[in-house]
């Protein structure tokens, strides 16, 4: 049953992740894509990450936190979401599901001290479909046009990281893949008889590698307490991409003429510098209040050596858990009860205004344990509800609630047995 679960969960992880074809957010038409705004095993706590570290969780986020493994085993784990949003302007009002933020992830120690971690995560994604409607200036009898614009797509992340610790020190570093496609599409057409309408097609296709160092250091307060700072970042990279573009006519009849099919561009995308810093502070076994702040230079983000004008990005989260008692004899209290809150202003400025994003989330961790068998698996739920967006000056507020599934195994695989 375990075998069988683990296959469809990966299953579903690799469709949900290589078909990015959701219809989402508005706001994904900027820059590579929106990114994720709450993701990794603490997302049921704000999203913190920069000093997370424990033997339950691959925190692939910042890699000095693979040395908190344990030593003997293997680790699988594996996390899911769905959102539900609507969607709303001054004068109409829509909603959206889509599943997004898909991660895949395994890790062991390969010697003392040295830890490894693969898998693969959702950098952004891409998913929107706007029509906009108005008369034709000049025209006798107030036709009118449509646009629509649709999008699709997103950047994925294949990545192998290891982690190194030293006493209270741990460095880690993660070299990452980074491919996907952005795909931008518009249809513009008019009420006009017997007229004709344009549909093009631009595919923007990126691949290259990205490096990630972390660091966490952990002070020993008291017997019963320490404090864990941490930081993970990625430095400006370029990464290689090619645009193609694709032109149709369109009778009425339904007859299809290309008008155009060439590559616009080849050359280099900028990927700009990210850090991630915090702090976590652990009280017994039982107590965690975590906060992170992240800084993402969006104003450097260019394509073919041409700016996008987009603005710096900063989010700011915060988060606790309560763990009754880890070696409880009931469920309940061996469970791990989380809160968290998040603020994020994204790179997108819309008639001088910002897009901003607020959250709060919540959820619980569920160990399990196979006292015949040593196995273990923790399952982790996630709610998130937020708004992100405005409706002044006509510009779209979506309110949001996101579902998250998480999934971690581990396996006695390296420890010899004493007696059979």
């Amino acid at each position: 049953m375990k075998k069988l679960l683990l296959s469809i969960f990966a299953s579903l992880l690799l469709l949900q992740s290589y078909g990015q074809d959701n219809i989402g957010t508005p706001y994904s038409i900027f820059g590579y894509g929106l990114q994720p705004e709450n993701q990794g095993p603490y997302a049921a706590m704000g999203g913190v990450s920069a000093a997370m570290r424990d033997n339950k969780n691959i925190n692939f986020l910042n890699p000095a936190s693979y040395t908190a493994l344990d030593s003997v085993r293997f680790y699988f784990q594996g996390a899911l979401s769905g959102e539900f949003s609507w969607i709303s302007t001054h004068k109409e009002s829509s909603y959206y599901n889509v599943a997004q933020n898909a991660n895949l992830a395994m890790a062991l120690r390969l010697r003392r001290n040295l830890y490894f971690s693969f898998g693969f995560t959702q950098k952004s994604d891409v998913g929107y479909d706007v029509l906009y409607s108005d008369i034709i200036m000049g025209s006798t009898s107030n036709s009118t046009f449509n646009q629509n614009i649709q999008g699709e797509g997103g950047l994925n992340d294949l990545y192998a990281g290891f982690g190194w610790k030293y006493r209270n020190l741990s460095l880690g570093i993660n070299f990452s893949f980074v491919f996907g496609k952005l795909e931008k599409r518009q249809t513009l057409m008019t009420d006009i008889p017997n007229s004709y309408y344009i549909r093009t097609s631009e595919n923007k296709r990126v691949h290259d590698f990205l490096f990630n160092p972390g660091i966490q250091y952990t002070f020993k307060l008291s017997p019963k307490s320490d404090l864990i700072l941490g930081s993970s970042m990625n430095f400006t990279q370029k990464l290689w991409a090619k645009t193609e573009f694709v032109s149709y006519k369109v009778n009425t009849s339904g007859t299809t003429t290309m008008l155009e099919n060439e590559v616009l561009k080849k050359g280099r995308i900028v990927y700009p510098f990210k850090i991630t810093s915090g702090f976590n502070y652990r009280y017994k076994n039982k107590l965690q209040i975590s906060g992170d702040y992240t800084f993402n230079k969006m104003s450097a983000y260019e394509e073919y050596g041409r700016s996008t004008y987009l603005q710096d990005a900063h989010k700011a989260a915060f988060g606790a858990s309560w763990t009754p008692d880890a070696m409880g004899r009931f469920w309940r209290q061996r469970n791990s009860y989380m809160a968290g809150v998040y603020f994020n202003r994204s790179e997108a400025k819309v008639n001088d205004r910002n897009i901003n994003t607020y959250g709060v989330s919540g959820g619980l961790q569920i160990p399990f344990f196979d006292q015949r068998t040593g196995h273990s698996m923790q399952l982790g739920i996630a709610v998130d509800l937020g708004v992100r967006g405005t409706e002044a000056d006509g510009l779209v507020r979506e309110t949001f609630a996101k579902l998250r599934i998480h999934l971690a195994f581990k396996e006695f695989w390296f420890m010899k047995r004493k007696i059979d």
